[in-house]
């Protein structure tokens, strides 16, 4: 059972939270043209793991120079309907957000059996204060780690040590918690953490020594977890 000797670190997107709107980072590639092809007469982007990664390790918080700098580092310039196109998608992304069912009840659980809170998230600046201040999800998280701010991504290391050394734990009193198998859970047990997969499908077949897979948020309410 949850312990003040356990720090509970959770992904963000798909674990507590989702969005309606699609990926936007391959929404931003559309935009500046980038890595696109044309599929059925329709101008789709491909998925670029090193866009991706400059995307969510990028600390520049004004829209604008956001996008100007991703345009330069691809070759291109920003025209006016990429920043346009920008600017609505991070309304979207403002309006889209929503929070599970079971987030606020086991947050708010875990705060009452003692239990120390985390997050960390692959994530740009430009909804943190919506998510964060306006929904009020700060008041639950003693340390928020962000991928824009610490430069490096899930699945590295490097990204979990720094949640070790906020909480100044070892790493095997955290547990983190993510929808990801790769960049949340291996990429935790990579780093010494234990880990629970959320899969709320039912239908994942993971099993790793060190991470156990559940249903529905408030299952790390249950003893064992």
């Amino acid at each position: 059972m949850a312990s003040r000797d356990t720090v509970y670190l959770f992904d963000l997107w798909k674990t507590l939270g989702f969005s309606i709107d699609r990926d936007p980072i391959l929404d931003v590639q559309e935009a500046l043209g980038h890595n696109v092809t044309i599929v059925g007469g329709t101008a789709t982007a491909q998925a670029d793991p090193d866009f991706t990664r400059l995307c969510l390790t990028t600390d520049i918080r004004d829209p604008r120079k956001f996008v100007e700098f991703l345009a330069a580092a691809c070759g291109r310039k920003a025209s006016d309907e990429a920043h346009a196109a920008f600017a609505a998608l991070i309304a979207r992304e403002r309006a889209g957000f929503g929070l599970y069912k079971d987030t606020l009840p086991t947050l708010r659980g875990l705060q009452k059996l003692g239990a120390r809170l985390g997050l960390i998230s692959n994530l740009w600046p430009f909804p943190v204060e919506h998510i964060f201040v306006d929904c009020g999800l700060e008041q639950y998280f003693e340390h928020r780690i962000y991928s824009f701010e610490t430069g490096f991504a899930k699945p590295d290391p490097e990204i979990f040590r720094e949640a070790v050394e906020l909480f100044h734990v070892h790493p095997d009193d955290c547990v983190m918690v993510g929808d990801n198998p790769v960049a949340d859970i291996e990429g935790a047990l990579a780093a010494g953490m234990r880990a629970a997969l959320i899969d709320r499908s039912g239908k994942a077949t993971f099993d790793r020594q060190g991470a156990a897979v559940i249903a529905k948020l408030t299952d790390l309410l249950k003893p064992g977890y």
